[in-house]
């Protein structure tokens, strides 16, 4: 019996915020809430798009050179 779409919707909610902990706990930005803020609070800044957003995420990151000895 196929899954109704209300089902497959809360399913894809449920995945969405999995992935959405995971990334947190991994230490990885998170695209939709940092727009959120952005529009919030800082509406005349322009939005980058996901790509921008982690190649900054990265190169903040990682600038200073690896962050472990070995």
């Amino acid at each position: 019996m196929p899954a109704s779409p209300g089902r497959r919707a809360r399913a894809g909610n449920t995945l969405e915020g999995a992935l959405t902990a995971l990334r947190r706990v991994l230490g990885m930005p998170d695209y939709r809430a940092y727009v959120a803020h952005l529009r919030a609070a800082h509406s005349d800044r322009p939005v980058p798009t996901e790509r921008e957003f982690y190649e900054e995420y990265v190169r903040a990151r990682y600038a200073d050179g690896p962050t472990r000895c070995c």
